[in-house]
């Protein structure tokens, strides 16, 4: 078997049993990987033979979709690392960022919570406000209007 034999059984096997973009980029990262491993000097027959059979693969690919499906992305991307090259270095800092994810029930409920625990706060800090500024309010008055009897 070659590689577009290899890539041909792959797209056969994954082709309308998930979206066409997923079995591009599946397609596309594997195309990638027996380009990089060719250059590095290996025999295209050690490498097909080191991934094995492409319809296991599919299999597998199919399998890890219909436990992720809830997922939109691309499974050879990062979503949530970012890298940002520094201009006096030559290495890349990864920076993380959080998304919650509001379509799942646990994304909901953790907005419910936030929200509830700022209003907790906000009731709290009003209640404690709210009776000093009015004593403030009526000693202010007491002492304006003892001021201008005097």
């Amino acid at each position: 078997m070659n590689k577009k034999e290899f890539l041909d059984i792959l797209y056969e096997q994954l082709s309308g049993q998930m979206p066409e973009g997923t079995v591009s980029s599946h397609i596309q990262y594997y195309r990638n990987y027996i380009e990089e491993q060719r250059r590095t000097g290996r025999s295209e027959d050690d490498i097909l033979s080191e991934l094995g059979d492409p319809r296991l693969i599919a299999r597998t690919l199919l399998d890890t979709e219909s436990v992720g499906s809830s997922r939109s992305y691309s499974p050879y991307t990062e979503t949530d690392d970012h890298y940002e090259q520094n201009s006096s270095d030559t290495r890349k800092v990864k920076h993380h960022s959080f998304h919650l994810n509001l379509s799942t029930w646990y994304g909901k409920v953790a907005v419910i919570l936030i929200a509830a625990v700022v209003l907790f706060f906000l009731f709290t800090v009003l209640s404690i406000l709210i009776p000093i500024m009015l004593i403030a309010g009526v000693v202010i008055y007491l002492i304006h209007r003892f001021k201008n009897n005097h």
